[in-house]
């Protein structure tokens, strides 16, 4: 049985491209939703499982019982046996790690796909340099010693945590562009099972980014978000944009203060993935500072415009001197700051043939 565990709209939305290929496969999908819309019934799969999470809420975190309650839920719902292969699309979730260890102790394989980008290409190939916090050392030693999770770690980047599960539970890891990584996992290249889309040249979607919260000022972010939309309009019939799906509407109201000045900016009200906007706004170039979304539309013949170096203040700062490392290492050409489309984005030579299906079949 082929196994898919997610947590968004994403992971699923790659998983049902992934099904395309394995129609001959029995498959089953594991739903712990972070920001995903459930589904109950799907012809794709033999069985569906939705498991909450008990790590959402910071009341409920240390509620030992509570986890320990759905542990036993987990167990009691899957069958594993060592033919089985499961495919995950991040251990930032701890539910997640602990359902991986439940199949490795079963003998079967775990192999992480990776789930849009930058969060595992930035924490793939960066070393553990930064000391944790009392705090996070307890929170750690919580998972560890009273829950007994010893397979969980922490990363510490830019004073973030992203927990990791020992590298030991992994069988390999499922990339779509080809970057060095530093973690002791084997390393395959997948290819993308898109359908090219014939889109519009004279469109442009812009993905907005909350880096008012970590990386500027809200008020240095209205004259950086007045400077992008006028080069923008300046070269695009029609701008789209579309808030973060995390950003409030506190944060959404001075933006709009912003965007309601130009006429040929249209608010993007519809939280699908990026993906399936492309499909109904056909928009041939798409804007951001830094998402992830970005890195895999090359497959449907749309162009990913990174804009976080036209501003000397993001650029200095250590996450995106790490993501510029990234880019610049699989061949990322930058668009130049009088924003001229020409000669932007990935070659396709920085993607892989590989179908899962083959990769599948290769691995038994």
């Amino acid at each position: 049985m082929i196994y898919f565990l997610v947590n968004n709209n994403y992971h699923l939305l790659d998983v049902y491209e992934h099904c395309k290929n394995l129609r001959k496969f029995e498959k089953s999908l594991i739903q712990i939703p972070h920001t995903l819309e459930c589904i109950s019934k799907d012809e794709n799969f033999n069985n569906i499982f939705i498991f909450k999470t008990p790590f959402s809420k910071m009341k409920n975190y240390f509620n030992i019982i509570n986890v320990k309650k759905i542990e036993r839920k987990v167990k009691s719902k899957l069958t594993i046996n060592a033919n089985d292969i499961l495919f995950v699309y991040t251990e930032y979730e701890i539910l997640n790690q602990y359902i991986i260890t439940l199949f490795k102790k079963n003998g079967a394989k775990v192999y992480v796909i990776e789930d849009g980008g930058f969060p595992t290409y930035l924490t793939y190939s960066i070393e553990d340099t930064e000391p944790l916090s009392l705090k996070e050392k307890i929170k750690l030693f919580y998972f560890n010693y009273f829950l007994g999770y010893r397979f969980v770690n922490f990363l510490k980047y830019n004073n973030l945590i992203f927990p990791q599960i020992n590298e030991n539970y992994l069988d390999g890891v499922l990339l779509y562009l080809d970057i060095n990584i530093v973690r002791n996992i084997k390393k395959f290249l997948l290819s993308k099972n898109k359908k090219q889309l014939d889109l519009d040249k004279s469109k442009a979607l812009f993905l907005n980014e909350k880096i008012y919260e970590y990386y500027c000022s809200k008020s240095e972010y209205s004259d950086i978000l007045k400077i992008c939309i006028e080069k923008m309009i300046d070269k695009f019939e029609i701008v789209y944009f579309k808030f973060h799906p995390k950003e409030t509407e506190e944060n959404k109201l001075w933006q709009l203060k912003i965007l309601n000045q130009y006429s040929n900016v249209e608010i993007i009200q519809d939280n699908s993935p990026v993906e399936n906007l492309l499909v109904i706004y056909k928009t041939k170039y798409v804007f951001s500072f830094l998402s992830a979304a970005l890195l895999n539309l090359n497959a449907q013949g749309a162009v990913p415009v990174y804009i976080y170096h036209w501003f000397d203040n993001i650029l200095e700062n250590n996450v995106f001197q790490n993501i510029d490392n990234i880019l610049h290492n699989i061949g990322y050409k930058f668009i130049n700051k009088n924003c001229e489309i020409t000669d932007v984005g990935f070659s396709s030579k920085n993607y892989d043939d590989l179908k899962l299906d083959t990769f599948l079949k290769e691995i038994k």
